[in-house]
């Protein structure tokens, strides 16, 4: 190897690393903005040939920021209408008169609970007024994240065939190589959105007509969540279900008990098992333990954003060494 390829090297190897350090903090923000342009560059497509390519991106852009933005709205109102409602009328020195009262009756000594409370709430001022500036390093960080993720949405969308042959361009695989990994690549990732968090959100949403029926308490919020962990294949809805019949159950209402339990094992039980089926081609889907395993790992690595990321990184993994196995007559497929 000559001083000329050693210095490319090189210089290709700092380059990396440097590029690395620019896009390091912000790499959850970056994943999230490419999924999303995946997801809706078919819709580009369609509208680009009505009203442009800039226009198309644009208006995407600005309709996925107002949904954002909206949807932060609408859960700091109600979050803050409850809560407010749960402390209407309620007085922390009339709590804490009772708490007195209960422990001396009790343990039969006189424990100084409103000392104690006011001591812990002194310190926990303190401490929100020492950390107030990492709360301010965090929401300038979540700003400019916000803000690169709508710059660089807009440009993946207007400019996303520009970055593919780009990247094709510099990858030193055979054309052939290339353009297999490409759409065995799309393929599984409309695989998995579609077998994996299309019916999730489904069946999530099914899951909680139950809840709204029987009149569970906050069925809207606990709809959503059934919707998020329905994406984890070991656990999914059975636990918030689980807990409305328990929750029914305490309360003497045994029949909505049952309707809950009925629907669980039927309805919702059909819609995991058949709606996968139908949406999804068997022959392209990651097996479960394979999804679960993306979902922990890209949990654990990239927080809530690997709930989704997870199984898409580990099946573009797979996929590219099912390519390049077949390729390079690595990989050896018994005679069928």
């Amino acid at each position: 190897m000559d001083a000329r390829t050693v210095f490319a090297w090189v210089l290709v190897a700092v380059s990396v690393v440097i590029l690395w350090l620019f896009v390091q903090p912000f790499l959850s923000w970056l994943l999230v903005t490419g999924l999303l342009a995946f997801v809706l560059m078919p819709v580009h497509r369609r509208l680009e040939d009505h009203v442009g390519t800039r226009v198309s991106a644009g208006v995407l852009s600005l309709l996925v920021v107002a949904v954002t933005v909206g949807s932060l709205v609408l859960g700091a109102t109600v979050v803050i209408e409850r809560s407010v409602t749960l402390l209407e009328g309620v007085s922390r020195a009339r709590i804490l008169g009772q708490v007195d009262r209960v422990l001396e009756q009790r343990l039969g000594v006189n424990v100084p609970v409103r000392v104690l409370a006011q001591r812990a709430t002194d310190r926990a001022t303190a401490y929100a007024s020492g950390s107030a500036s990492s709360v301010l390093s965090s929401g300038m960080h979540a700003f400019l994240g916000f803000l690169l993720f709508v710059f660089v949405l807009y440009y993946l969308l207007k400019d996303g065939d520009r970055a593919v042959e780009w990247i094709r361009r510099i990858t030193p695989l055979p054309p052939g190589v290339n353009e297999e990994l490409v759409t065995s690549t799309d393929d599984m990732m409309w695989a998995i959105l579609k077998g994996h968090v299309l019916v999730a959100f489904v069946q999530g949403g099914v899951a909680g007509v139950a809840l709204f029926v029987t009149g569970v308490p906050e069925a809207a919020i606990l709809t959503i969540a059934m919707m998020v962990l329905a994406l984890v294949p070991v656990v999914g809805v059975a636990p918030i279900l689980g807990g409305a019949v328990i929750y029914l159950f305490i309360n003497g209402r045994l029949l909505s008990a049952a309707f809950v339990v009925v629907w669980g094992l039927t309805t919702v039980a059909v819609t995991d098992d058949y709606l996968r089926a139908m949406v999804i081609d068997r022959g392209s889907e990651l097996h479960s333990a394979v999804i679960f395993v993306g979902i922990l790992g890209g949990t654990y690595l990239l927080g809530p954003v690997g709930l989704f990321l997870g199984p898409l990184l580990i099946g573009f993994a797979l996929t590219a060494i099912e390519v390049l196995g077949d390729h390079y007559n690595v990989i050896h497929r018994p005679a069928r």
